[in-house]
C-alpha cells in the first residue's frame, strides 16, 4: 500500500526518487520491493503496471539527463542488465506506446544510425509537462474515433516500414494489405476511387490525411526536414514524386504548395521549406461527409504578417552568392513584387535609392525578428567586400549617409568596427507598425530619472544681487542658439566645448532649483543623477555605475540631437561625495574606489560635449582639481533681509507688510526653511479653515530649527 507519506510527494518527486533507486539496481527484486510505494503510486497515475512503470522511470530520466531519446541499448545500461535480457520486456515497451506515454524515434539518417543516441524511445513534451505540473494525462488512446484510429495508425506503421531510406516492393506490399484492412473507411474509399491504380498517389494523400486529422502540416524539403516521412517519401520512391508542379495531385488541385501563405511559419534560420497540405478541394473530395469536421478555416495573413514574409524573401537573396549587379537585379525582382504591400510602397515612396532600400529591408527583417543588425555584415550582404563596401562604410561610420541623415536607421558605434550595430529609428519602426508602434519605439535611457522641462513647475526664484547677474549670464548662454555658437567657436579654438556649472552653498538657498528653472526656460532635458545609487556596496561596481551614467548621457544627447531637441543636461545633485579632495590609497579599499570614481568623473568631464551641473553645500572640500573644469561657479549665501522678506511675501501675500518685515528680520531663514513653514501653514489651513495669525507662525518659526533641542541632547544613562 501507499503509505501517507507518499502521498504527498509530486509524481515528478516520485520518479526522481525512483531513478536514483533504479539505477544499476539489475532489476533486483528486494529493490523493487523497497521502492513499491513508489512505484505503485507511478503505475496508478499513468494508469500501467509497475514494471512498465520502472521502464517509464528510466527513459523520463535519461531524457532529462540527455535531451535525446533513449536506446534499449542504454536503457539496459542504467538499469545494468545484458542488452538482450531487455528484448523479454517488450510487451512493457509496447503497452506504454500504446497509451502514447513513449514514442519511437528513428535515427535521422543512416550515418545517425551508428549512434545510439540519434534514435530510441522518447516521451511526448505534453506527457513531461502534466508530470512537472502534477496534472492528470489524457489517455489518447481511448478518445481516439475510428476514422482518427485507422489514419494515425498508417502513420505509424509507414515510419515503422520505411527504413534505410529505401521503399521496396515489401513497403508497398504492406501499404496495400492495411487499404483491404479498413476498405470500408470513406476516406480510404474515396483515395482509392480517385486513384486506383496510382499506389504512390494515394500513400502521399494518406499521410497528408492523418496530418490534416491530427492537425498537422508535411513538409517537402530535401535538407533540413529529411526526417519528416513524406519528404524522405518524395525523394526516396521510384518517381520522385512532387519535384514538378505539373505532378496530378497539383494539376487536380488535391493538394497544395503554400510557400508563399505560410512561409514564415517554417523557417530554419534562413532556410525555407515548401509546406504542402491539403487543398481546400482535395479536403471536400476525399473526406466526403467528414470534410466539415476537419476542415480548417481560411486563415488571412495580416498585412504586416505578409510583409514579414516578404522580408525573408529578400533576406534569401541577401546570402546568395552572386555579382551585386545580378544581386541588385533580383532585389529590384522582389521589391516589384511587393511593392503594394503598405511598408513597401511607403519605403519606394522615399528618395532613397533602390540600394539603400535594401539595406533598410534588411535591418527591417532582422528587426521583425528581434536581432540587432550588425553594420559590417549587412552591407557585405549587398555589396560583398568590394569597393562600394568600404565607401558606404565609411559613409555610415560618420552618419553622412541618406539612411542615417533622413533618420531612417541609428548608428550604434563599437571602437571595434564589426561590433558596430544598426537599429531602426522611430520613423521606420512607425512605417513597419502604424498605429502600434509606440509598442515597439525606444524608451529614452534612464526615463524614470528624466526631467521633461514642460513637467517641470515653473517658480519665482530671488537672488542676491551678484548672483543674480550670474543665472542671467548662465541663462544667455543656454540659449540653444547661443550654446551652439559658442561650442564652435570653442572648438575652433582647440577648447573643450562642454559647459560644466558648479552652484554651492548653504542648503536650501535654490541650488537644484536653479537648475529646474534653467531647464524649463531653455526648454532642455534633464537626466537626474542621485549619487546615493553610484555608491555601491560591491568592490568595483561605483565605477561601473559612474561610466553608466555618462554613456546614458551621452545617448540622450545622440536622441535629442536626432529629434532636433535641445541639448540636455546631466545634473549630479549634491555632489559632495563626487568631488571632494581625493583620500590617501593607503587608507583602504574604499578609499581606492572613491578615488576611481573620482578619476573617472574627471576624464568624463575633460571630454563633455554637453551641459553638466553639480549641486554642492561643502565647496570647502572639493578637489583642486573638480575646481579648474567648472567653467562657471556660483556661490550661493543665504537671503539678505530683503530678499527674505520677498520670499515671505510670494509665499503668503494675505500677510501684510509689516507681517512679513518681523519674519525676515526675526528668522535668518534660507528659501528651504521658509518652504517648509509654508507647508505647515497649508495644513492648518485646511485642518482649522483659517489661514495662521503671525504668532502661530512664528511659533512654527521658533520649532524649525534643532538648535536649542541639540544643545539640551545628552548622551549616555541616567539613573535617577
Amino acid at each position: 500500500m501507499v503509505n501517507a507519506e507518499t502521498n504527498k510527494k509530486s509524481i515528478l518527486q516520485t520518479i526522481i526518487d525512483l531513478s536514483g533507486k533504479l539505477e544499476g539496481c539489475k532489476l533486483e527484486e528486494n529493490v523493487l520491493k523497497t521502492e513499491r510505494g513508489n512505484l505503485e503510486r507511478l503505475a496508478k497515475y499513468l494508469n500501467i503496471d509497475e514494471t512498465s512503470a520502472v521502464f517509464f522511470t528510466v527513459i523520463f530520466y535519461l531524457q532529462m539527463q540527455e535531451s535525446a531519446a533513449s536506446s534499449l541499448a542504454e536503457i539496459a545500461d542504467f538499469l545494468e542488465i545484458p542488452h538482450i535480457t531487455i528484448l523479454l520486456y517488450s510487451q512493457n515497451f509496447n503497452l506504454l506506446q500504446k497509451k502514447f506515454l513513449i514514442g519511437q524515434k528513428k535515427a535521422e539518417s543512416r550515418l545517425a544510425r551508428r549512434s545510439e543516441r540519434n534514435g530510441g524511445y522518447e516521451i511526448p513534451d505534453s506527457v513531461v509537462e502534466s508530470i512537472v505540473e502534477g496534472t492528470p494525462i489524457i489517455q489518447v488512446e481511448e478518445t481516439l474515433e475510428t476514422t482518427d484510429k485507422i489514419f494515425m495508425n498508417f502513420f505509424t506503421l509507414f515510419k515503422n516500414c520505411f527504413r534505410n531510406s529505401n521503399v521496396d516492393e515489401d513497403f508497398y506490399r504492406t501499404v496495400a494489405t492495411y487499404e483491404r484492412k479498413y476498405e470500408q473507411d470513406e476516406i480510404m474509399q474515396n483515395i482509392k476511387r480517385e486513384f486506383p491504380e496510382d499506389l504512390e498517389s494515394r500513400i502521399i494523400l494518406y499521410l497528408l490525411s492523418s496530418f490534416c486529422i491530427s492537425g498537422k502540416t508535411l513538409v517537402d524539403d530535401d535538407s533540413d526536414f529529411l526526417t519528416d516521412v513524406l519528404g524522405m517519401f518524395i525523394k526516396y520512391s521510384r518517381c520522385h514524386r512532387l519535384s514538378q508542379k505539373d505532378d496530378i495531385l497539383f494539376e487536380r488541385n488535391l493538394i497544395i504548395d503554400s510557400f508563399e501563405q505560410i512561409a514564415g511559419d517554417f523557417r530554419r534560420g534562413s532556410r525555407y521549406a515548401t509546406i504542402l497540405k491539403l487543398s481546400s478541394e482535395g479536403l471536400k473530395t476525399l473526406f466526403g461527409s467528414q470534410a466539415e469536421k476537419y476542415a480548417e478555416a481560411e486563415y488571412q495573413k495580416s498585412d504586416l504578417e505578409i510583409t514579414i514574409d516578404a522580408l525573408h524573401e529578400f533576406a534569401i537573396t541577401y546570402e546568395k552568392r552572386m555579382s551585386p549587379l545580378l544581386k541588385k537585379r533580383e532585389l529590384a525582382s522582389l521589391e516589384k513584387k511587393f511593392a503594394e504591400l503598405p511598408f513597401f510602397k511607403k519605403i519606394i515612396k522615399t528618395k532613397l535609392d533602390p540600394m539603400e532600400r535594401y539595406f533598410l529591408y534588411d535591418c527591417s527583417k532582422d528587426f521583425l525578428d528581434g536581432n540587432e543588425s550588425c553594420l559590417c555584415s549587412t552591407l557585405s550582404d549587398l555589396y560583398a567586400k568590394t569597393n562600394a563596401y568600404f565607401i558606404n562604410l565609411r559613409k555610415m561610420l560618420d552618419e553622412k549617409d541618406p539612411l542615417s541623415t533622413n533618420g531612417f536607421i541609428e548608428i550604434e558605434k563599437n571602437d571595434v568596427v564589426e561590433k558596430t550595430t544598426v537599429t531602426l529609428s522611430d520613423r521606420t519602426i512607425e512605417l513597419i507598425y502604424g498605429k502600434n508602434a509606440d509598442l515597439y519605439k525606444k524608451k529614452p535611457v534612464c526615463n524614470r530619472n528624466i526631467l521633461e522641462p514642460e513637467k517641470l513647475k515653473e517658480k519665482q526664484l530671488f537672488y542676491s544681487e551678484t548672483v543674480q547677474k550670474q543665472i542671467d549670464m548662465l541663462e544667455e548662454s543656454l540659449s540653444q542658439k547661443n550654446l551652439v555658437a559658442m561650442q564652435k567657436r570653442l572648438e575652433s579654438k582647440g577648447l573643450p566645448k562642454g559647459v560644466a556649472v558648479l552652484l554651492y552653498g548653504a542648503p536650501g538657498t535654490g541650488k537644484t532649483e536653479t537648475v529646474y528653472q534653467l531647464a524649463k526656460k531653455t526648454n532642455r532635458k534633464i537626466l537626474h543623477v542621485d549619487i546615493s545609487e553610484s555608491k555601491s556596496m560591491w568592490f568595483g561596481e561605483s565605477e561601473k555605475i559612474v561610466k553608466k551614467i555618462f554613456t546614458n548621457y551621452r545617448k540622450l544627447c545622440q536622441t535629442a540631437e536626432r529629434r532636433h531637441e535641445n541639448t540636455p543636461i546631466l545634473l549630479f545633485n549634491e555632489a559632495d561625495a563626487l568631488i571632494s579632495k581625493r583620500k590617501d590609497v593607503t587608507s583602504g579599499n574604499c578609499a581606492q574606489t572613491e578615488n576611481a570614481i573620482q578619476n573617472i568623473l574627471l576624464e568624463e568631464m575633460e571630454k563633455l560635449d554637453g551641459i553638466i551641473f553639480a549641486t554642492t553645500n561643502l565647496c570647502n572640500n572639493m578637489d583642486k582639481a573638480f575646481e579648474r573644469r567648472f567653467l562657471f561657479k556660483v556661490e550661493y549665501e543665504k537671503p539678505s533681509l530683503e530678499a527674505r522678506k520677498k520670499i515671505w511675501g510670494s509665499k503668503l501675500p494675505e500677510l501684510g507688510d509689516e507681517d512679513l518685515s518681523r519674519l525676515a528680520d526675526r528668522f535668518d531663514f534660507s528659501g528651504g526653511e521658509i518652504d517648509n513653514i509654508v507647508r505647515k501653514c497649508e495644513m492648518t489651513e485646511i485642518i482649522k479653515g483659517a489661514l495662521p495669525s503671525y504668532d502661530e507662525i512664528a511659533e512654527l518659526c521658533e520649532n524649525e530649527r534643532l538648535e536649542k533641542e541639540e544643545k539640551e541632547c545628552r548622551v549616555g544613562f541616567c539613573l535617577d
